[in-house]
């Protein structure tokens, strides 16, 4: 059962997820060294040098993987995906310097997240890890990986701001975010309120090491 919820919204999805197909994947390339000077410039008000950001529902970008972090500030600019915010600052990167800043924050070293609830942390794994099937609801773990790790095609979740994620949660299943080709916005739109909670905490207090591009 849990297989084939995965394998229906994927198959929602296009089979692409987050990104696009490998000549994407083809333009991630960059110096973390150039990246660190741009991100000097352009990010670390918001995220921080090393990508740990505090600042409460702002993401944390270290060790994120590069291919993830190309796609969305490329879908920032193009405007598939919409922040006031991040509308103020991607537009001080050209399209040459977002591979070198991919690159910058994937190199950076994860902390980790800080979980604010944990009497919900056993619902959140029980979903994370297995999902609900009478709901139709797949596990996350079969995405974005058991322990958060993510992959080129899925972000890392890992130590992940819970603020971040439950806004993002709530753009998904309003339909307001929208890069995904659909996959994330039918999953958001049938977990409940206790589930999502429940969920953004025990991947709060997931924590891999590294994100190594495969």
């Amino acid at each position: 059962m849990r297989l084939l919820a995965i394998q229906s919204l994927v198959g929602v999805a296009g089979c692409v997820g987050v990104l696009s197909a490998p000549a994407l994947w083809a333009q991630t390339k960059g110096d973390p060294e150039i990246g660190a000077g741009i991100a000097a410039r352009v990010c670390v008000a918001c995220h921080a040098e090393d990508g740990t950001s505090p600042m409460p529902n702002t993401p944390r970008l270290a060790s994120q993987h590069a291919t993830y972090l190309v796609k969305q500030m490329k879908d920032y600019r193009a405007g598939r995906r919409t922040s006031e915010v991040m509308g103020n600052y991607i537009g001080g990167l050209s399209e040459e310097e977002i591979p070198h800043v991919a690159a910058y924050y994937a190199a950076q070293e994860a902390i980790p997240g800080v979980v604010t609830d944990p009497s919900v942390l056993k619902l959140g794994r029980r979903v994370y890890v297995d999902g609900n099937p009478g709901s139709g609801i797949p596990a996350c773990s079969g995405c974005h990986g058991d322990e958060g790790e993510g992959t080129r095609r899925f972000p890392r979740l890992a130590g992940q701001d819970v603020g971040y994620t439950l806004e993002q949660m709530r753009l998904y299943a309003a339909g307001e975010r929208t890069n995904d080709r659909g996959l994330m916005q039918t999953v958001a739109d049938r977990m409940s309120e206790a589930e999502t909670l429940a969920v953004a905490q025990y991947i709060a207090s997931l924590m891999v090491l590294d994100a190594e591009e495969e």
